[in-house]
């Protein structure tokens, strides 16, 4: 039988309410599923690589001492989103926000296949940067779980803990701006 507490599900295998919590075996491989994703939640937040490795390992041991509390009215993925951006959160609270470490952009750029170049990546990569740097946290995430992942306005609500239509006129309102920045 899938899904039970000794066997561990696939890791985009449906959850529902009436799933027993994960066993850590299970709870690990739909982490390591989803880790970039999650990861660049927290990055859109905190915008250092050391403080997105902070928040991850906090964001995933609150979400593996609390997988009890899992009820399945959202996928786990979404669950999962949710409380590393809340922690994200909390870390910019406590720490305050800093702007992107220029190294973090090289060190950790994805390998590419395009015909572009290293520099041209790295100017791209600097726009990008410029632009989240001017959104707050919140801004940044909702970009990112929208335009980057896309994550419904519902989804996006959801994992933010705000109302779908709050969602939906801030991106709006976001892309506006990002099309006249844009243009300049």
């Amino acid at each position: 039988m899938r899904g039970t507490l000794t066997e561990p599900l696939e890791p985009n295998a449906p959850t529902n309410a009436r799933e027993q919590p994960l066993d850590a075996r299970a709870f690990g491989a739909r982490i390591a599923a989803w880790d970039d994703d999650l990861r660049g939640v927290a990055w859109a937040v905190v915008r250092t690589q050391t403080a997105t490795d902070d928040v991850m390992q906090d964001a995933y041991e609150r979400a593996f001492k609390a997988r009890h509390t899992f009820d399945g009215r959202s996928s786990m993925k979404t669950w999962l989103h949710s409380i590393v951006y809340r922690t994200a959160i909390d870390y910019v609270r406590r720490e305050g926000r800093r702007s992107a470490d220029p190294l973090d952009g090289l060190l950790h750029a994805p390998a590419t296949d395009s015909a572009s170049s290293p520099t041209d990546d790295a100017l791209a990569r600097a726009e990008l940067d410029a632009v989240l740097d001017a959104c707050t946290p919140e801004q940044s995430a909702m970009l990112l779980l929208t335009a980057g992942l896309g994550y419904s306005f519902d989804e996006t609500a959801e994992i933010l803990g705000i109302n779908r239509g709050t969602v939906a006129s801030r991106v709006s309102r976001l892309r506006s701006r990002l099309t006249r920045w844009d243009d300049d």
